[in-house]
This record gives C-alpha cells, structure tokens and sequence, in this order.
C-alpha cells in the first residue's frame, strides 16, 4: 500500500474528524446539553430571588388583610413610597442573604405593583 492510498484512505475520517471537532461544542452549548459555569450560578441565583421575592409577596398580603389595607392601593408610581416602605418592613422579618438582598427587595416590590 502507497503512501497516496493511504492518504486517500483516511481522507474522509479526517474530515470527519475536523468538521466534529467544530460542530460538536457549536450543537451542545445551542441545544442547551452543555452550561458554563456563569450560566449555571445566575440560575441559580435566580430561583433564590423568585423563592425570596415569592415569600416576601405573600407575606405583604397577609400583612395587608391583617391592617385591612387595599393591595390594589398601592399599585402605580404614585404609591411607590409607601411599597417600599412595605416591602422593607417585610424584608426586616425574612431573614435574606446579603449577596440577594436588593434583588429581593425590587422584585417584592415590583410583584406588589
């Protein structure tokens, strides 16, 4: 067997071999089979703050029913003053980590408006 035959031989795996190197990571990381490290800490960090912020809402409308205050009150610009005077009364009894405590904060708020 020639070198040339040889050659022509492996040409196709090396093809192969080339074109799979560049689609494999291209098709993994678009098809969501594989994460980065970044991507994997901001959903994580995200579901914190929707757990958080989902408690912190339920616990602004317990506070309302119990002084029989109007949630609907606060909705709008107009009232973003007395919302955050809510949410940060509620967010003195939740115990919230101090990395997520701003990001707590504003989506409270934002779910009561």
């Amino acid at each position: 067997m020639t070198l040339d035959q040889i050659l022509e031989r492996t040409k196709p795996y090396a093809i192969g071999l080339v074109v799979g190197l560049i689609a494999a990571p291209i098709i993994g990381f678009n098809a969501g089979w594989i994460t980065t490290t970044n991507a994997s800490t901001l959903a994580a960090e995200t579901a914190r703050v929707d757990a958080l912020s989902g408690i912190c809402s339920t616990a602004a409308g317990r506070m309302a029913t119990a002084s029989s205050t109007d949630l609907a009150a606060l909705k709008g610009y107009d009232n973003r003053a007395k919302r955050d005077e809510l949410v940060a009364v509620i967010m003195a009894d939740i115990q919230v980590p101090a990395d997520v405590l701003g990001k707590v904060s504003t989506s409270c708020s934002r779910s009561l408006s």
